[in-house]
């Protein structure tokens, strides 16, 4: 299992944070997400899902997303 932090930008509300788990939970691959509103991130559990097709999972909800680097990540 890989785990990859992704920073999300554009999440105003709970109904963001649905929006946007639901859109990476909806990725072949992805065992689960954790979207937190107030760090706006998410932590994705995956099985060797390219970055790039999360992201793009997330931009297709309608929010801007990119891999967070750092400790956190």
């Amino acid at each position: 299992m890989t785990k990859t932090v992704l920073k999300i930008e554009g999440m105003m509300c709970e109904g963001c944070v649905k929006n946007v788990t639901k859109a990476l939970e909806g990725v072949e691959g992805v065992e689960s997400a954790a979207v937190d509103l107030r760090k706006g991130a998410a932590t994705v559990m995956h099985s060797d899902v390219p970055a790039e097709k999360l992201i793009g999972a997330v931009v297709d909800a309608g929010f801007r997303a990119s891999v967070k680097k750092g400790l956190f990540s």
